[in-house]
């Protein structure tokens, strides 16, 4: 395993790091069971993964080896409301939980934390107090993501979580902002989203798909269809591209390699289901 700078934090994350487990499989496989959720962990240590994701409910399972202030491994926390006093209740509750004195990451949708000066200056006051080390800015939305591609990162952050992989790469632009200012970049969406399978995504038929006739291919069909303009280019080109000569299924350790070859990535977020997809993945360092 290879291991980049988180911008100019001083964290060292792994080029792969373990994304949020639910994340990704709650509308394709179904959840893993908590024994293979912990075997996940275990492993992604085993092989050198030093961040893992939180935030999506999976940190319950997260095994007593990977907890306490002890290792070199590093945690990031996705929060999703805006309300200040449940920031400062979570980020204690997932220490608490982890036996650790800080988070290492914090992930802050961007639109949330421009839009509020108390959730500002709560974030401020938890590096304050040392319970977070850093802030990552999340451009989920449009018009973050357009704002990321425009302007790059925001001063006060540290870095930031964006979309990017082979069928989208409009995020470049920010991410080589990132790299002159310093400021740390987390790929997500790098396998296309937890909408469609793989395997499903890289067959050569589905990357001709019209945007009006993905929902067809989503086990979540309205949540897919409602939000049509967000997923389609994230989702749909020719990942069949990325597989090797004399196949016609790229691995998914392909993807995840087009994305590392950008200077500019810190880190590559994926969420797994399974050991054996967790070892496809780390094809890419082996």
């Amino acid at each position: 395993m290879k291991y980049r700078s988180f911008g100019d934090t001083g964290i060292a994350v792994s080029e792969i790091a373990l994304g949020g487990l639910l994340a990704r499989y709650e509308g394709v496989c179904g959840h893993p069971s908590a024994q293979i959720k912990k075997n996940i962990y275990l492993e992604a240590l085993a092989q050198g993964i030093s961040l893992f994701d939180m935030g999506y409910g999976d940190e319950v399972y997260i095994p007593d080896e990977l907890k306490g202030n002890s290792g070199s491994h590093s945690f990031a926390l996705k929060f999703t409301a805006p309300d200040p006093d449940m920031l400062r209740f979570t980020v204690q509750s997932h220490l608490t939980n982890l036996h650790r004195d800080a988070i290492d990451i914090l992930r802050i949708h961007h639109k949330d934390f421009v839009a509020s000066d108390r959730l500002r200056e709560t974030i401020y006051a938890l590096r304050e107090s040392g319970e977070i080390r850093s802030l990552c800015l999340i451009r989920h939305y449009l018009d973050d993501q357009r704002d990321y591609i425009e302007s790059g990162p925001t001063e006060e952050s540290d870095g930031d979580l964006v979309m990017y992989n082979y069928v989208c790469r409009g995020q470049s632009t920010g991410i080589d902002k990132a790299m002159e200012q310093g400021k740390g970049v987390l790929v997500m969406k790098a396998l296309g989203g937890q909408w469609i399978g793989w395997d499903d995504k890289v067959s050569p038929h589905w990357s001709r798909t019209k945007k009006e006739a993905l929902p067809e291919f989503a086990p979540k069909r309205d949540k897919v269809a409602e939000n049509l303009d967000l997923i389609y280019p994230v989702s749909v080109g020719p990942w069949v591209d990325l597989a090797e000569a004399g196949h016609d299924r790229p691995r998914t350790s392909a993807a995840v390699q087009w994305a590392l070859q950008n200077p500019g990535v810190s880190s590559v977020l994926v969420a797994v289901s399974s050991v054996d997809e967790l070892e496809e993945l780390l094809d890419v360092v082996h």
